[in-house]
């Protein structure tokens, strides 16, 4: 909360000073500082369902956790420069260059996970408490690797650019245009 009023303050520091382009400059250095930009929150409930029945061992044994897990997506600035910021048509337009979005926090606390089913027959043993904790961490990876299909990052990026806008034209630029970066490619060990 701290981070988004000191970018806010920065940002606004452009509405008193008729060089914007020195001002906006100034503004990037220190919104860069606050190093994230959180612009949307999910929470999401996802059922994590183990069905351990071996062929080989007698009996089975099933297990489900019901989890809630909260992120926050938004814009990482570490990487953002004032080179990400250009100002022409006499300091009416400004277009500014943002990262892509990513999840800047995940939790998933012990207190939002509970055992909803468990059953063991036969000759079988529970889950121990390792098993378990490898169920959850896969829920956790599940949830993670779902995430671009949740539409995290498309409302991060429509909040993301909304905020620009406001803030920019509250500092007096008439065109506004906010893009994000091309995603990088990332090379595939194999």
């Amino acid at each position: 909360m701290q981070k988004t009023t000191f970018l806010l303050l920065a940002l606004l520091l452009l509405c008193s000073c008729n060089n914007k382009k020195k001002l906006l400059d100034k503004a990037i250095e220190k919104a860069v500082a606050c190093a994230e930009l959180g612009t949307v929150e999910y929470t999401v409930t996802k059922l994590i369902i183990a069905n351990d029945n071996d062929f080989y061992k007698l009996g089975d044994r099933k297990i489900i956790f019901s989890c809630r897990t909260t992120m926050k997506a938004g814009i990482d600035l570490k990487d953002f420069t004032k080179e990400d910021v250009e100002v022409s048509d006499r300091g009416r337009t400004v277009t500014i260059n943002l990262p892509q979005p990513k999840v800047l926090s995940f939790n998933m606390s012990a207190e939002d996970i509970k055992l909803e089913y468990s059953k063991v027959s036969g000759l079988r043993t529970g889950f121990n408490t390792d098993e378990r904790s490898s169920l959850l961490k896969q829920g956790e990876k599940a949830i993670m690797d779902d995430a671009p299909n949740l539409g995290i990052y498309e409302d991060a990026k429509e909040n993301a650019t909304d905020f620009f806008k406001a803030l920019l034209a509250h500092s007096g630029f008439e065109n506004i245009n906010v893009c994000f970066k091309e995603e990088e490619k990332v090379a595939e060990n194999k």
